[in-house]
């Protein structure tokens, strides 16, 4: 980072300087690493990382000792482009998937270890599902939950493990972290998760990835339907029809065809 004249805070400098460096890595690098190719101090540099570390914008691997970027920095990037921004590219492919499948469709984002509820393409229905914005969903019994825990980097799927407190909802909910990990492949083979009854009784859920430029996971679009409208032999069509709008809206995003 270049140094220029006026008003510096030197710590502050340090710590952009440190990002900008760990961003360089994707696959992160150690203490070691970066004191070697910085010119900071040691004891300035693990206060740099511990500091980021506690505020969530960097992640350490306690295995490896690496240090990379969280999805905190992304989440600033979006804002930077405005929210609106990934809500107006879904909305046109949101609500063509509803007129198709006339359920409703919902848009959500990953914050806090849970999905947040972003937006909502009404069905046309007389019995249809209508959210708050804002509503969340958790990550072991929801399809929005578990497509997000699939796709996460890993260094994040971790943390997010380690909120899940595996709630029985209903009989069907996933009760413990092998049965867990064991659906999340599943998920990834077939690019969709799915809610058959997990978190509520007679109603069903099929969610899909939405990818940024970088080809991180950003968001992810769903429906949700009664149990007796959307069946699980609709899984494999429906969720074919949902990666189909997700797809639409990721290419919005920059990412490249899958």
């Amino acid at each position: 980072m270049e140094h220029k004249e006026g008003y510096l805070v030197p710590i502050l400098h340090k710590g952009f300087a440190l990002m900008e460096y760990l961003g360089r890595y994707p696959g992160g690098r150690t203490m070691a690493e970066a004191l070697a190719d910085l010119d900071f101090p040691k004891t300035t540099l693990h206060r740099l990382l511990t500091a980021l570390a506690e505020e969530g914008y960097i992640c350490l691997d306690r295995e490896t000792g690496r240090y990379t970027l969280s999805r905190r920095l992304l989440r600033l990037g979006l804002a930077a482009l405005g929210e609106a921004g990934l809500v107006e590219y879904a909305l046109q492919p949101m609500r063509a998937l509803r007129d198709r499948i006339r359920e409703s469709v919902m848009l959500g984002v990953f914050m806090d270890n849970r999905v947040v509820l972003l937006e909502q393409a009404l069905g046309s229905h007389n019995f249809t599902f209508m959210l708050k914005p804002g509503t969340d969903f958790c990550l072991h019994a929801s399809a929005p939950g578990k497509l997000f825990l699939a796709f996460l980097p890993e260094n994040e799927r971790e943390a997010a493990f380690a909120t899940v407190d595996y709630r029985i909802f209903t009989p069907r909910t996933i009760g413990s972290r092998r049965a867990l990990e064991a659906e999340l492949d599943t998920i990834r083979r077939q690019g969709y998760a799915t809610d058959a009854e997990e978190e509520m009784e007679g109603v069903n859920c099929v969610a899909a990835p939405v990818f940024n430029a970088f080809g991180e996971i950003a968001a992810t679009i769903w429906t949700s339907g009664p149990s007796g409208r959307l069946t699980r032999d609709d899984f494999a069509e429906m969720g074919r029809r949902v990666v189909e709008a997700a797809d639409a809206v990721s290419a919005r995003l920059g990412f490249g065809r899958r």
